[in-house]
């Protein structure tokens, strides 16, 4: 079976992003990770152990001040800035007051790392399409201001 493909107008899309300015492609490359890393988001959700909710709706994709990239994870919320995420992934020893009772130890359940493994193909497999689909949209939005 022989393939062929046209890159035309793939080339076209990376010429104008490169002529674009660092805040429109940073806008663009951001739209695009946070629409690839939906999968992530989904499994990492299915994955919590506990059903409180509170650690599930902390779980977004945050963009970096900037930067050209996003953080996947928990996220602080509410009045309760902590973030205990990293306890309920990892774990803790077991913990010793200074009093000397015990308070016990939480055992690590690895929901984010699963989540990731099991995701991880979709993810990277996507990013390079939804870019060139956030280029398309901001064409799109782009034509529609100078009309």
């Amino acid at each position: 079976m022989e393939m062929t493909l046209k890159t035309e107008q793939i080339k076209i899309l990376e010429d104008f992003f490169a002529s674009l300015g660092t805040m429109d492609q940073r806008k663009i490359f951001t739209s695009g990770f946070k629409k690839a890393a939906r999968p992530l988001l989904r499994a990492m959700r299915a994955n919590v152990p506990v059903n409180t909710g509170r650690l599930r709706r902390s779980l977004a994709s945050v963009m970096l001040p900037n930067d050209i990239s996003i953080i996947v994870g928990a996220r602080t919320v509410g009045l309760n800035k902590g973030w205990y995420g990293h306890l309920v992934e990892y774990g803790t020893v077991d913990r010793i007051r200074k009093s000397g009772g015990r308070t016990g130890k939480v055992t690590g359940t690895h929901f984010v790392e699963r989540a990731f493994y099991s995701t991880e193909k979709q993810v990277y497999g996507s990013i390079e399409d939804e870019w060139y689909n956030a280029i398309d949209r901001f064409i799109i939005r782009t034509n529609k201001k100078l009309i």
